[in-house]
């Protein structure tokens, strides 16, 4: 399954946690690399008022509108 970075949405109020471990200014957004609890790592972009340190725990929620899967080989 495909899960792009605009679908992982910050969210100051979500249970979900995810710690911040690299992120990339791009303009109006933020590139995040996150590591979830269970270690997986994820991408998220999210708006650049939204300056989060490394290290920082955020909440985050999933939003996919358009779900893409790949036959597995």
């Amino acid at each position: 399954m495909l899960l792009r970075p605009d679908d992982v949405i910050h969210d100051d109020a979500s249970e979900v946690k995810a710690e911040v471990i690299a992120k990339a200014f791009r303009g109006a957004e933020f590139l995040y690399t996150l590591r979830l609890r269970s270690g997986a790592q994820v991408l998220s972009l999210v708006p650049s008022h939204h300056n989060h340190a490394i290290g920082e725990m955020i909440g985050i929620r999933l939003v996919v509108d358009h779900v893409v899967t790949f036959a597995q080989a």
